[in-house]
Order: structure tokens, then sequence, then C-alpha cells
């Protein structure tokens, strides 16, 4: 008499039973002394063939140390809408936090690149009237201002060579008038301007398109707060212009500017 028998395919046991007791038990040896431990484990791929899988892992111990204070803040009893157990609501934000590594003591800071005042914004402009140098600081913090010479003495050097020209040259009776037309003439109103800037840090940042003839900041008489505008005063007009191409929306102290040819006085 002959006995038919039904052979199962693999995917019939796992169907049924899960297809485990077809597979070895998985194997953990370790850790060892360096941490490491291996997991030997068997499946069966998409052939159907049974195959080994050994995963190498490292193991770790972190050690997180608590203080006494915390501890002993976690004891005290809750209040409000946590008394009833309830912890409150714990809100994790998803985005990048960048931290920046401060600097170490007595270790300089990296130089950075100045943007060009021609080129584009997004950077302070700022020049130096002492020095010369460009982007590094305000006129009034420059460490080189003990050296420079002295205004008075430039002023003496320039009268005793007027005064040796004297023969050669004639002399013009300067117009008041002439000179103070051309003055409006090249002005420039900015408004918008922060309670902080002076009258230097109005210079310094307009001197970047060329040289100042003046620059000042308007106060109240009465209160001795600025009124949040200016006037700056440049020898050639084509560097007035260009200041305005530059500056105009630019962002100084927090706030955009607003620079413009200033109106002419009424007469």
């Amino acid at each position: 008499m002959a006995i038919s028998t039904q052979r199962k395919d693999w995917a019939d046991y796992e169907e049924d039973d899960g297809g485990d007791f077809l597979l070895p038990p998985t194997e953990v040896i370790g850790p060892d002394k360096k941490g490491i431990k291996k997991v030997i484990s068997y499946k069966y791929n998409d052939e159907g063939k049974k195959v080994k899988v050994t995963t190498t892992i490292r193991v770790t111990k972190t050690v997180t140390r608590t203080g006494r204070g915390v501890e002993e803040r976690r004891s005290w009893p809750k209040f409000g809408a946590a008394a009833d157990g309830n912890d409150g609501c714990i809100s994790v934000s998803q985005e990048d936090i960048h931290l920046e590594k401060p600097t170490a003591p007595g270790e300089k800071p990296k130089e950075k690149d100045i943007q060009q005042a021609a080129g584009t914004g997004g950077g302070t402009l700022m020049v130096c009237r002492t020095c010369g140098m460009k982007g590094d600081h305000w006129t009034r913090e420059c460490r080189y201002k003990n050296l420079a010479p002295n205004p008075a003495d430039a002023t003496s050097e320039t009268s005793k060579d007027s005064d040796n020209n004297k023969g050669t040259k004639k002399y013009v009776a300067p117009r008041p008038d002439r000179k103070r037309r051309e003055d409006e003439e090249h002005s420039i109103r900015v408004s918008n301007l922060s309670d902080d800037t002076r009258d230097d840090d109005l210079r310094d940042l307009f001197a970047a398109f060329g040289p100042v003839a003046r620059a000042r900041v308007l106060f109240d008489h009465h209160t001795g707060k600025s009124r949040g505008f200016g006037f700056v005063n440049f020898v050639h007009k084509e560097d007035g212009e260009r200041a305005i191409q530059k500056l105009n929306g630019y962002g100084y102290d927090s706030l955009i500017l607003c620079v413009e040819w200033a109106a002419p006085r009424s007469k």
C-alpha cells in the first residue's frame, strides 16, 4: 500500500508557524573587554535560501551625573497645572540650533573678509579716519589715535606755505554764499537712524564712498534725544550718488536706512 506524502514549501511553514523552527536560534556572543559583541542570526533571502547574518555591535556605557540641587527640586511638591500629576506640555524644537564656540582666553579672533563698499551689501561699512582701515573698528576706537598727526600742526604748516606764496598768488576773498550753495548741492539726508547714532558714526558709515566734508545728526534741543535723521555733505557729487545707491534700504543698527538727496533750503 503506497502512502502519499505531501511536501510543504518553506513559504507554507512561514505562513503557518512563522518559520522560526526552520532557522537556528539567534546567538549572542560577548561583549568582550573592548565592549564588542556579535549577534548571529539566520534568515531566508529572496531566493528561498537560508543565509547567516553576523552583526557586530560596540557596547558603550554612558554615565549621566545629576546635581544634588536638581534631585532636591524634583522632590518638591508639585503645584499649579502639574499638581494633578500632569507634568505639563513639553515642546521639542525640530530645527537645528548651531552654537558658536566662544573665543578662548588669550586667543585672537579670526579675521573676516571685509566687503568693499562698492560691492554687494551685507557687511558694516566703516572706515577709520585716523588709520584708514576699513571694517575693523570705529574712529573713536582706533588704537593708533595717539600716533596720528595733530590737526593744529597741519594747519600751521598750511599757513606757512600760504605766507611763502603770498608774493606769487593773488588773494581771492571767500564767498560764504557760494560755499553754502555747494554744500547744499552735495548734501544727503539720512533718516530712520537709531538713538545711539552720533556724528562720527554717520561719518564712518559714508566715508567708504568718498571724502566727507560734514556729517551731523540732529537732536532735540529740549529733550536732548536724537530726532532720527541727519545730513552728510560729500566733497564730490558722484560719491553721494554712489552712497545713495548702496545705502538706501541698508540695514544699520537694526533699522533700515532711508538715504536721499536733501531738499535745498528755501530762501
